[in-house]
């Protein structure tokens, strides 16, 4: 599945999202004119207003202000992101250090499938009801959650889990989030009268209790209220169908996508079975849930206008030959025994020698060796599948558990990214660095960086990478002060020895991506703007990756052929090495993060046609387009990256 497409396809849906909308607000407009025209024929002192052009303009005017106001409003109650989602459901964050059992198989699967795709692992909640469902909600990927039932944890094998945990990533990935919370706030604003009119009704009673005469206008209350509540009704009918219309392909595709994620249709088959023969299905109880619907796995609740397909046509996409038959999950109770990723290590504080990673489970790439075509790296870099997962839960499995520990909340995650960025080698800049730590953050930090900088050391470059999505649910956590004090000391450390690397480069991209925008005003994650009107900056890309990723080879024909991929007509000269330094990318990036989902795609394989060239993938090569990928918000997912010797070199290259 083409993700990059999808996003494009998820953009088109919410064109499908406003033509419905503009029908639903039409007819809502037609309705309340014909209800304030048919109240004001029973008053005759207004009795020449109705039917007219003014009233016409009055009641439009009208509709169209509390219909967009409630809209708006209600995405905006929604803007700080999933969270808000998850409170608003009963859900209940799962501590990223639960001991649980339930808890912890959903956390770990839930990380596995974070890292295999690059994306920052998000918080997890649990919502106590026995139907077994999920949800992922969100505005994009930095700010994501994902909503697991407690019937999900009891009544689901892992594979299975995996599966419906898989097709809320597809949800993440693929545009879905962004598109379901507009359309929450979309079906607010259209049933928003009928909450008007229940107000009315209830005022306009109340009057006529009061006052019985003739001229009182409890009565023309009481007939608009009544005559509101039934608008809402029209609301309702299009809220159901534009969730409809909108939700049940996109869940075709997610469910091919766990499928093509996992390679295992057994898993979300078998979850969606286990939901046909569940006498409890997969309903959601709260209050509020019907509003929600449409972002939940399976239907949480029944409906004329369903916002899921039915289960069997579900199943039958994914098993052509099932028969029909549902276990009686009713009788099911899944044993938990999983429990990795806490081992009973408690912190650093007791002065325990650091684990080392096992050199079997996280095979390290020497500088220069011969890889995989950067093409089909980016393939299943982009898209994860069971390779990706099964390497991801191998690389946590190798991760010295006490330092896991530590990034799973706020305190330590920030002392983890702090000792990422100490410097590797120089005792006087690293004594400068924790001082900068012990001015600006909290008491006890330095000590606590300083002290896991030893288990920090010898990770490799993909473990590092870990780390930093690991730390990311934690640091959702933090406050607006307290995220802008941790970026500061950020980027004060990697100032410390007034140069920047290239390991400090594309660590600092990957942090702005997972964490520097969830404080930030909220803009798109991709624009519309072309390749062929991004043609310089996309040629600083690939002249970047040409001279020095080329092992001091002519860097002109690697150059050109991933030009090529990008604009066959037009011909552009290879810039020279001084423009293609780490300044000139950061300049170069800011302005592609424009280009569309369909032209990142582009410029990706483009990337990796300049990369291939030489038949052979470097450290620099990838650390750069890690950084492009975070920048251009199209994260990938766990490669061979570079070690730091290799990062070394690259700088000695290019000190800029």
């Amino acid at each position: 599945m083409d993700f990059f497409e999808q996003q494009d396809q998820a953009r088109a849906k919410t064109g499908t999202l406003v033509f419905y909308f503009l029908m639903a607000v039409t007819c809502i407009i037609i309705a309340v004119f014909v209800l304030f025209s048919a109240v004001l024929m029973q008053m005759e002192e207004y009795r020449p207003l109705a039917w007219s052009i003014e009233l016409a303009l009055m009641t439009t005017i009208g509709t169209v202000i509390v219909v967009a106001l409630a809209s708006l409003g209600r995405i905006a109650s929604l803007s700080s992101g999933g969270a808000t989602v998850a409170e608003a459901l009963g859900g209940k964050l799962i501590s990223p250090n639960t001991g649980d059992p339930f808890e912890r198989r959903i956390r770990n699967v839930v990380e596995e499938m974070a890292i295999a795709s690059g994306t920052p692992v998000p918080p997890v909640y649990l919502m106590e009801e026995e139907g077994i469902n999920a949800f992922a909600a969100g505005f994009a990927p930095r700010d994501a959650v994902i909503g697991i039932t407690r019937g999900c944890a009891t009544k689901l094998t892992r594979d299975q889990l995996q599966g419906v945990v898989a097709h809320e990533f597809s949800h993440v990935l693929n545009g879905d989030m962004r598109i379901n919370i507009r359309l929450t706030g979309v079906l607010f604003g259209i049933v928003f009268l009928a909450r008007i009119g229940e107000i009315m009704l209830h005022a306009g009673r109340g009057s006529r209790y009061r006052r019985r005469s003739k001229d009182d206008g409890g009565g023309a209350f009481v007939l608009i209220g009544i005559g509101l509540v039934a608008i809402g009704l029209i609301g309702g009918f299009f809220g159901s169908l534009i969730r409809a219309a909108v939700s049940r392909q996109r869940e075709f595709l997610a469910d091919a996508a766990a499928v093509q994620f996992t390679r295992n249709p057994d898993g979300i088959a078998g979850a969606l079975k286990r939901i046909g023969g569940f006498s409890c299905g997969s309903n959601v109880g709260v209050a509020g849930a019907k509003d929600f619907s449409h972002m939940f796995f399976g239907s949480a609740m029944s409906s004329m206008f369903a916002t899921h397909p039915p289960l069997p046509v579900r199943i039958k996409r994914i098993e052509p030959n099932w028969k029909n038959a549902y276990p009686n999950t009713d009788k099911i109770s899944e044993k938990v025994t999983e429990f990795s990723g806490l081992s009973g290590v408690s912190g650093f504080s007791s002065g325990q020698q650091a684990v080392e990673p096992s050199p079997q489970t996280v095979p390290e790439r020497q500088p220069g060796e011969k890889s995989e075509s950067a093409r089909t790296f980016l393939k299943t870099a982009t898209v994860p599948g069971k390779e990706e997962i099964d390497h991801a839960r191998h690389l946590l499995a190798g991760m010295p558990p006490a330092l896991l520990e530590l990034a799973r909340e706020s305190f330590g995650a920030r002392c983890v990214i702090f000792s990422l960025l100490l410097d590797l080698e120089n005792p006087a800049v690293i004594g400068k660095q924790l001082s900068i730590i012990s001015e600006q953050a909290e008491p006890g930090t330095a000590e606590e960086t300083e002290k896991i900088r030893g288990t920090v050391f010898p990770l490799n470059s993909q473990q590092k990478f870990v780390l930093v999505e690991q730390a990311a649910a934690a640091l959702s956590q933090l406050s607006s002060n307290q995220f802008t004090t941790f970026q500061n000391i950020t980027e004060a450390l990697i100032g410390a020895d007034e140069k920047i690397d290239l390991l400090e480069w594309s660590l600092r991209k990957v942090i702005d991506h997972d964490f520097g925008r969830q404080h930030s005003p909220r803009g798109p994650l991709h624009g519309r703007v072309s390749i062929r009107n991004r043609l310089p900056e996309c040629s600083i890309i690939l002249g970047a990756l040409a001279h020095y990723g080329q092992d001091e080879a002519d860097p002109k024909p690697a150059f050109e052929a991933g030009l090529r991929t990008l604009d066959r007509k037009k011909s552009i000269t290879l810039p020279p090495v001084e423009e293609c330094g780490l300044r000139g990318l950061d300049e170069a990036m800011a302005r592609l993060s424009k280009l569309s989902p369909m032209a990142k795609r582009t410029l990706l394989d483009a990337c990796a046609r300049t990369i291939d060239h030489d038949g052979k993938t470097s450290d620099v090569e990838i650390q750069i387009l890690r950084g492009l990928a975070a920048s251009i918000s199209c994260p990938l997912g766990p490669a061979l990256l570079p070690d730091s010797s290799a990062i070394k070199v690259a700088t000695e290259q290019n000190p800029s």
